[in-house]
């Protein structure tokens, strides 16, 4: 399966955490799914993962994220986020999360984002044959 997963996904699965969104990462790149991602998905968990609430919450010193955010490149594939039809979400800042299932021909986006749940998005997502998923529901599918 071809599973792009969001940045409020990866930001619980880092290295020192032992959550479901850790365990789900684990599953993914163990094989035989394939993890897509980009580089504005990297750039991003980085970008959150170095707030200062972050870095308490996570214990993360800024040599962990670095070194997970360049384990994530290395074994996912990464594309650059296709254009999304304005609209199909509420927040435009998240066009280009979908942008890199559709690059990526992600069978499931895996967010916990309300954004990715209304009905336009979920309409839309599934004529492109993409599935949205929390953590634990992919995690729950993939067992």
């Amino acid at each position: 399966m071809r599973i792009v997963l969001d940045t409020n996904v990866l930001a619980r699965a880092h290295q020192l955490a032992h959550g479901p969104a850790r365990r789900l990462l684990l599953r993914i790149i163990a094989g035989p799914d394939v993890l897509i991602l980009s580089p504005y998905l990297l750039l991003e968990l980085e970008r959150i993962l170095v707030y200062p609430r972050m870095l308490k919450q996570s214990g993360l010193s800024r040599f962990d994220i670095a070194e997970y955010v360049e384990c994530l490149a290395r074994v996912s594939t990464l594309v650059d986020p296709a254009p999304v039809l304005e609209g199909v979400l509420r927040d435009r800042g998240d066009e280009p999360v979908l942008g890199t299932a559709l690059a990526g021909r992600a069978e499931v986006l895996c967010t916990r984002d309300a954004d990715f749940f209304t009905e336009p998005a979920q309409r839309w997502s599934a004529a492109q044959g993409i599935r949205i998923l929390t953590d634990l529901e992919l995690l729950r599918a993939l067992l």
